[in-house]
């Protein structure tokens, strides 16, 4: 789901990834949950189980260990600050998160400006995709998004995996039209689209290079012991949600990106006219999952 949000964009706060929930009792001090486990038939079954509640400084304490803010003063004294928590459900934890300020060059018609990123991967199978997707979705919008740039050549693809992958297989990316919300919407979700493709199909277009090399010797070649072998096959098995918040500070734009069941909320203050205010909640994206009943139709 790709979805553009409204404008202007000051003052809102985004919680980007996957929902969590948080259980508070003032007396009791455990409570039932019913959990999805594997019976010993070997097929899912459902059983309750009992947990613990935790003291309101004990969440507090876990929800801020990883916490982490940052801050960049760009040229004209505008400082964009953030901040990334992250709670492990897992060991290793199987999430990736990543954050860019990608300045607009002065060449760039919609100069001056910049492009904020902020991602969340939510893995699956082991962190493999979403570590990758970690060093490589936004470079890759970025990338799209260049070709919107008339007096702009489009930037390299990512350093590291995947630009040996694509400059093994001799791709490169189409230019794109005119800059408009539209066609950066259209950008946005081509570079999700041609990113998956990359890494679902990077195994197989190796292997399909290692064979025609081989020439008559049509003996399966263990990809193994290719350089590019495990590396690219591990982020196309293992999986990963992919959710992305970019602002145009250029244009006063937000546009949100969503692959998966991930979720970007958004909390916005509005100010009344006696002064006071109150904060306002909404979700920008749309889980992407067979319980979602407009998802489910799609």
């Amino acid at each position: 789901m790709l979805r553009r949000a409204w404008k202007p964009i000051a003052t809102a706060t985004f919680l980007i990834g996957t929902p969590g929930y948080f259980y508070y009792a003032s007396k009791q001090s455990t409570f039932d949950l019913a959990v999805r486990v594997r019976g010993s038939d070997g097929k899912p079954a459902m059983s309750t189980r009992t947990f613990s509640l935790l003291s309101s400084r004990a969440v507090t304490e876990r929800l801020t260990e990883k916490a982490v803010s940052s801050a960049k003063t760009l040229a004209g004294g505008i400082t964009w600050k953030h901040t990334t928590a992250s709670v492990a459900a897992n060991d290793p934890i199987e999430d990736a998160s990543s954050d860019a300020v990608i300045k607009r060059d002065q060449s760039d018609p919609s100069a001056p400006g910049d492009w904020l990123f902020f991602t969340v991967m939510d893995g699956h199978g082991g962190p493999h995709t979403s570590r990758l997707l970690s060093k490589t979705l936004v470079n890759a919008v970025v990338l799209e998004l260049s070709g919107l740039i008339p007096t702009g050549k489009p930037q390299d693809q990512s350093q590291g995996l995947l630009a040996s992958i694509r400059s093994y297989l001799g791709r490169s990316p189409a230019p794109a039209a005119k800059e408009t919300p539209e066609s950066v919407s259209l950008a946005i979700q081509s570079a999700f689209s041609k990113l998956d493709s990359e890494l679902t199909n990077a195994p197989i277009a190796i292997l399909a290079a290692q064979l025609r090399q081989q020439g008559k010797d049509k003996v399966l070649p263990d990809l193994s012991q290719h350089p590019l072998g495990m590396p690219s096959m591990l982020p196309a098995v293992s999986g990963s949600c992919a959710l992305m918040a970019m602002f145009d500070t250029a244009h006063n734009d937000l546009y949100v990106a969503c692959s998966g069941d991930s979720r970007a909320v958004a909390g916005i203050w509005e100010e009344g006219a006696s002064g006071k205010g109150s904060w306002r909640v909404e979700v920008l994206t749309e889980d992407q999952t067979g319980r979602n009943p407009s998802e489910l139709k799609r």
